[in-house]
């Protein structure tokens, strides 16, 4: 009976075809994007919400000389200017040392070909990086249809807000932390070498996701040790240090393009640089990750301590000894400060995923009181990325009509909601 009355509310007061969602999208798409959420189980709204997350690409707010999406607009003009030619310069950087992740030169490039504008350039980038977004949300939410409740809500909640689509804001890590999560995912929970392909393709976008390649390889060669990973995890917190010289005498020995990347993220000079902005932040934007790292860790104790038995599938002893590794792997590239916690977000996902598979498994729908304690630490960091974000979504694309904020002046949320 349920499922006939929800159809039948669906046939009389929401758009259930192409035709409608396509009308409402041109009228009003955030109206649209908000009526395809209510429906995501429809295929129909599905490719309205990503539409959506490309269009924001299109009216992208560029307005922040600081960070990396304003760099990467100016060189999208710099490319402009070159001739042709320099598109195989691009090409030959895998076996230079020019560059290791040729997918942004690549993109910038081809996309200036047609025009210097950068909101098609992040359009572009929203397509990509709002696909494997998509994809990877699917995967929680294949499972929420069949096990809804607060707890698991909160969570798939909390794991969209983890890397939004305004993450695209640094285009490289964050679409290849996407691209790698959907990959290992497939890898880890179903042992399908195939998606190692696809984990690999991150290390195109962004160099640094050999390393995670590396580690994902070694799960999937050695298996389910955690008589090894767990030691391994704790050491990680005790002696984080010592893989700074190790990662210097491995970038030293690799030469080229591998080593000058250590060093720009190593040096003395960068570090300072990033100790002098942290200084400028307020303090919830220095705790919040902090707090949402110990919780999650807090949280898989507690469940393996008290609730082990309803973790036995395959699947998640798979994720939580892959978990092990991967939090030994963050805590050992710490002494980076932008490698390390750039991995800790990553761990975020993963770790939010098993959090998720947890509470799918508990009937009710009471708020569990794990969940209680994350909600603090889950919605100060959600709070934190969607100030960030704010920056660079358009005002105007809350409005009715399609294409206004391309017409009417800039106007950021930011400076809407925080004058």
């Amino acid at each position: 009976m349920n499922r006939v009355y929800t159809l039948e509310k669906q046939e009389f007061a929401i758009p259930a075809s192409s035709k409608h969602y396509l009308l409402l999208f041109i009228l009003w798409p955030f109206l649209a994007l908000i009526t395809a959420l209510a429906n995501y189980r429809q295929r129909e709204a599905r490719r309205v919400v990503y539409i959506f997350l490309v269009y924001y690409g299109l009216t992208f707010v560029n307005n922040n000389e600081v960070v990396d999406a304003f760099r990467y607009a100016y060189n999208l003009k710099v490319n402009a200017q070159l001739p042709f030619s320099y598109f195989f310069k691009i090409i030959g950087g895998l076996n230079s040392d020019t560059t290791i992740d040729i997918v942004e030169p690549f993109i910038s490039f081809i996309v200036s070909r047609f025009t210097s504008s950068y909101g098609a350039y992040f359009a572009v980038w929203a397509g990509i990086y709002g696909f494997f977004y998509l994809k990877s949300i699917d995967l929680l939410y294949s499972r929420q249809v069949r096990n809804s409740g607060w707890n698991t809500t909160v969570f798939m909640v909390f794991f969209i807000m983890i890397l939004p689509i305004t993450s695209i804001n640094g285009v490289r890590m964050w679409t290849a932390a996407w691209i790698f999560f959907y990959g290992a995912y497939h890898v880890i929970m179903n042992r399908d070498p195939k998606y190692l392909l696809l984990t690999l393709a991150a290390s195109f976008f962004h160099w640094s996701f050999i390393s995670a390649n590396a580690i994902l390889l070694v799960y999937y060669l050695v298996g389910n040790r955690n008589i090894i990973y767990l030691p391994l995890a704790l050491a990680s917190f005790v002696v984080p240090q010592i893989i700074a010289p190790l990662l210097q005498a491995i970038s030293l020995r690799l030469g080229g393009a591998y080593q000058r990347r250590y060093q720009n993220y190593g040096s003395e000079g960068y570090i300072q640089e990033l100790q002098q902005s942290a200084e400028q932040d307020a303090w919830f934007l220095k705790i919040g990750g902090d707090l949402v790292f110990y919780y999650l860790i807090i949280a898989i104790i507690v469940i393996q301590a008290l609730y082990g038995s309803l973790m036995k599938k395959k699947d998640e002893r798979n994720l939580f000894s892959f978990l092990l590794l991967f939090l030994a792997f963050v805590n050992f590239g710490m002494p980076i400060p932008s490698f390390g916690g750039r991995f800790q977000v990553l761990f975020f996902l993963f770790a939010t995923l098993y959090l998720f598979l947890f509470f799918a498994k508990i009937s009710g729908n009471k708020l569990h009181v794990l969940t209680l304690i994350g909600l603090f630490p889950m919605l100060l960091y959600s709070l934190i990325n969607f100030r960030m974000g704010s920056e660079s979504v358009s005002a105007w694309i809350l409005t009715p009509g399609l294409g206004l904020p391309l017409l009417a002046p800039v106007l950021s949320l930011s400076e809407v909601l925080f004058p």
